[in-house]
Formats: C-alpha cells, sequence, structure tokens
C-alpha cells in the first residue's frame, strides 16, 4: 500500500504544479484600440469646441461674489480660484481677495501659494487674508475618561 500512495501523491503533485503554472486567458481579445482613439478623438474636439466652459473658468468679480452654501459650490469655487492663481498678476490678486472674503479652510493651501507669488500685492493681500487663521489650532476639549467599574472598591 505504501508502494502506491507515494507514487500517487507525486503525479498528483505534479499535475497540480503544471495546472497552476500554466498561463490563463489573455486579459484583452485583440489589441486594436482604434474605438478608444476615436472616443477620445471625440471627446477632445467637444473640449476644444466649447468655448461657453472657458467663460465660466474667469473669477468672479469681488462686488458681486457670494459665499459657497452647498459642498459642491465649495469644490468649484476651490477650482477657480486654483486656475485664477495660474493666470496673470490681475487675476491672482482677484482670486487672492476672494479667498480672504470666502475664510474658509480651504483657501488655506491657495493663500499659502500666494505668499509666495512674485508680485507684491497679491503676497500683501495673501498676508492680510492669512493673518486672521494664524496661531495655534484650537482643540476640542477632552472629555474625562470614565471611571472603572469597580470604583467603589478602589477608595
Amino acid at each position: 500500500m505504501q508502494n502506491v500512495l507515494l507514487p500517487g501523491a507525486a503525479v498528483l503533485l505534479v499535475v497540480a504544479v503544471w495546472w497552476r503554472g500554466r498561463s490563463g486567458r489573455p486579459m484583452l481579445r485583440s489589441t486594436d484600440a482604434s474605438n478608444v482613439a476615436a472616443l477620445n478623438r471625440v471627446q477632445l474636439s467637444r473640449v476644444i469646441s466649447e468655448p461657453e466652459t472657458a467663460a465660466a473658468d474667469q473669477p468672479v468679480p469681488v462686488e458681486v461674489w457670494q459665499p459657497p452654501r452647498t459642498e459642491r459650490e465649495c469644490l468649484e469655487l476651490k477650482t477657480r480660484l486654483r486656475l485664477a492663481m495660474n493666470g496673470g498678476p490681475e487675476e491672482r490678486l482677484e482670486a487672492v481677495r476672494i479667498a480672504a472674503r470666502w475664510g474658509s479652510a480651504m483657501a488655506l493651501p491657495l493663500l499659502r501659494r500666494a505668499l509666495r507669488d512674485s508680485d507684491s500685492r497679491v503676497v500683501e493681500e495673501a498676508a492680510a487674508a492669512i493673518a486672521p487663521q494664524r496661531g495655534a489650532t484650537r482643540r476640542l476639549p477632552v472629555q474625562p475618561a470614565r471611571p472603572p467599574r469597580n470604583v467603589a472598591r478602589t477608595r
């Protein structure tokens, strides 16, 4: 019986190793990417041909600016301010003024970036905007830990 079990186990081991060593099916049936390229061309033509989206990327003047009310509006404002910071000096100055009026913690990275700007007006506005938020962070008061259940025995 011993003479049959050992060769049988060896044969099963060899079959299992051979079966695992085989490569599976290829991930792609073909490497033809013409459909993906056509889709990319269509999407790119839509982005290039839509000038109305470029007008939405312009910074909003400070006089008509309203603070965002929803999370989506906050993210859109942050994106517009970041795009304005990539523009000319007047656009950067306007973006810093809007970020100063916003006063949110989401505007802090933009204001820190404005502190290193080449235009001194932008640096001064950013320093004035970030000044109220300087200092130690406010921590929430720590709640005292609950006493152990056997506190009556410890006194």
